[in-house]
């Protein structure tokens, strides 16, 4: 618009010098006066030929005018100068994240892993090609933009994440994605979407450090909902139920004081232990005596809290 309208200043400034034969700073006061209708003074249209030009770039510039003064009233009323610094802000938060995780793909499999992300209260960011997609997910940091490409993958802080989700729509484009993942960030934890079994071994030889089939897992579970509904059901209860965040989570043994599970309070923490994994292996269902290294993982059950709990006895 504003182009259009510099354009329309510089038809009319070389018109009345042409047409009127005036000076170049008289001939853009005229057309400004002309276009910003605001009437002559001292300097007016001498010649007939001046008088129709003048005519004709009224009625164009009029409507030039009135419609980029609409345009630039529409960018701030209807709030794209607040999405522009909320984007902004949004870039910033990014910028400061560590241990994060990357959801690349807001789509049928990616919206549920953020869903939990968001219940068990991690930082974690998304990467999708539809803006209208990440629209609808509320206060959620993302970025607009191809997953696979270097300096998108960057923008989302990939050298400082935890981890990163590929559930893109094809297999092609998420083994093109953990390609390209693996050489920006190589310590960190990669897990892939596949939708053909045969892409199970190439997902993994290409960097995936696991790889979730989601027919083969409906599947599974439609066959489990047959042959142990009562298990099945304790499992949706323990996702859904009340705020939906019990959990069978993780916390790893961080102080060489603890030597045996008697040496946790997991009263106090309100976690329960389920097993415990070592380099040896698991322990499942350990007693008191079962003996820990710093190092070690406890598999336990709990809400968010009561794991958080237990990380910072650990």
């Amino acid at each position: 618009m504003v182009l259009i309208l510099l354009i329309l200043l510089s038809i009319g400034t070389f018109g009345y010098i042409i047409i009127e034969k005036r000076s170049f700073l008289d001939s853009l006061y005229v057309t400004v006066v002309t276009l910003a209708t605001v009437g002559y003074g001292d300097i007016t249209p001498a010649t007939p030929a001046g008088k129709i030009f003048t005519i004709f770039l009224i009625l164009f510039g009029m409507s030039i005018l009135v419609y980029t003064v609409s345009t630039i009233t529409s960018f701030f009323i209807e709030g794209e100068l607040s999405q522009i610094f909320r984007r902004k802000k949004m870039q910033n938060q990014i910028a400061m994240l560590k241990n994060h995780y990357i959801v690349c793909g807001a789509g049928r499999t990616g919206s549920h892993i953020i869903a939990e992300l968001k219940k068990t209260k991690r930082d974690y960011v998304i990467i999708e090609k539809s803006d209208d997609t990440v629209q609808q997910l509320e206060n959620c940091l993302y970025l607009v933009g191809d997953a696979s490409d270097d300096n998108v993958l960057k923008a989302a802080k990939i050298d400082t994440a935890a981890g990163l989700f590929a559930t893109l729509p094809t297999d092609e484009e998420n083994l093109f994605l953990i390609i390209t993942a693996a050489e920006l960030n190589r310590n960190m934890k990669i897990i892939s979407k596949a939708v053909k079994e045969t892409s199970v071994k190439k997902l993994i030889s290409a960097g995936a450090s696991a790889v979730v089939q989601p027919n083969l897992i409906g599947g599974m579970r439609m066959a489990s909902e047959m042959i142990r509904p009562h298990v099945t059901s304790f499992l949706d209860k323990m996702l859904k139920e009340g705020k939906g965040d019990l959990r069978v989570d993780e916390a790893a043994v961080r102080s060489s004081t603890i030597k045996k599970i008697n040496d946790i309070n997991f009263k106090e923490s309100g976690a329960l232990p389920l097993a415990i994994v070592t380099k040896n292996g698991y322990v499942f269902n350990p007693d008191g005596n079962t003996e820990l290294k710093e190092g070690d993982k406890i598999i336990v059950m709990g809400n968010t809290s009561q794991v958080s709990r237990l990380k910072e006895m650990l």
